[in-house]
């Protein structure tokens, strides 16, 4: 069965550090259970997700994020079939943007005054993604 791939981006309202990693741990135990994989990007004030999986899945997933309250202004970027999983070792992979490693990574993709996915471009968001895909093996 094919994949799909999904890309959203949303606003949050600084959560504190807890509250993201408790989204994560939600996310990795909800995640496994349907085979959907991924990674979430954050900031301060900002969500970049990408989900991975059967079709009915990650629609699944996705309804659930749109209707959590820790997301504000949700903008679905992208829905593709996709031959195989870009995350396929991350039940859910966590990126902290304002991390140096990061930012030394794929900081030449991401503006230069701080991670603002409402700023990125279709092409930008692909190629981000296909830089975090390269870089998981180090996580």
């Amino acid at each position: 069965m094919g994949m799909t791939q999904l890309i959203y981006r949303s606003r949050q309202d600084r959560l504190p550090a807890e509250s993201i990693f408790n989204i994560r741990d939600q996310a990795r135990e909800n995640n496994a259970r349907l085979a959907v994989t991924g990674v979430l990007l954050f900031s301060p004030e900002h969500f970049l997700q990408c989900l991975e999986g059967e079709a009915e899945q990650v629609t699944r997933t996705f309804r659930i994020i749109a209707e959590d309250p820790r997301h504000d202004r949700i903008s679905l970027l992208s829905v593709r079939d996709v031959p195989q999983r870009s995350f396929p070792d991350w039940s859910m992979g966590l990126v902290d943007t304002g991390s140096a490693s990061i930012r030394e990574a794929v900081g030449d993709v991401l503006p230069a005054d701080g991670f603002a996915p409402d700023r990125l471009g279709t092409d930008q968001v692909t190629t981000l993604m296909q830089r975090l895909r390269t870089l998981q093996q180090t996580y």
